[in-house]
């Protein structure tokens, strides 16, 4: 018995030394990765779950996503730098990190940055961005240039091209056409459950 319980203490002993050693062994990208990867973020690194805006740890997250935006500054780091910007309330500065994210061709970063812009009153910017990640095969961007071009939201009325793209966006099936099980509208699939772009 005296064996078999130095076995187990040795195991125990061994599994508490290299725990911390693997969770130390991230990187400040990796770290930012795994601390603020969006759930619809295609560009996310997928060897981490996603972390839905709500669940970002502030302290963890901007810790690791500041020095990975400092040491490579890659569009992923500012777009996830953006995200828990956002988070902690700083929103001059997620909008600033967000803008460079979306012109360095993060393509959610495009259309949370037209987002951004269109609420701030220059939807004519924000449809560009739009226009931008849609090329890049983004389905939210789609979405919203469906939206603006049935609108007239920066641009004419188009409901040609806004069937277009709502099907795009849709897979193939125009998304008003779309119904929940309670008889409403299926807002975008790839809208955060905040709502809001994540």
């Amino acid at each position: 018995m005296p064996i078999a319980n130095s076995c187990v203490v040795a195991a125990a002993a061994f599994i508490v030394a290299v725990a911390p050693a693997r969770a130390n062994d991230l990187s400040v990208s990796e770290l930012c990765d795994k601390e603020a990867g969006s759930e619809v973020d295609r560009e996310r690194n997928p060897a981490f779950p996603p972390v839905a805006s709500e669940d970002i740890r502030i302290g963890i997250a901007l810790s690791a996503c500041r020095e990975a935006y400092n040491q490579q500054g890659g569009p992923r780091m500012q777009f996830q730098l953006a995200r828990v910007l956002e988070r902690a309330g700083e929103k001059l500065k997620s909008l600033g990190i967000l803008g460079e994210a979306a012109e360095n061709g993060h393509s959610l970063a495009m259309v949370n940055y037209g987002v951004r812009l269109a609420e701030r009153g220059d939807p004519e910017a924000a449809l560009e961005f739009y226009r931008r990640a849609a090329a890049a095969g983004n389905s939210l961007a789609a979405y919203h240039l469906g939206i603006a071009y049935r609108e007239g939201i920066g641009t004419t009325v188009d409901e040609a091209l806004a069937a277009q793209w709502l099907t795009q966006a849709g897979g193939g099936q125009t998304l008003s056409a779309h119904r929940s099980a309670e008889g409403g509208v299926v807002r975008a699939a790839h809208l955060g459950r905040n709502g809001r772009l994540n």
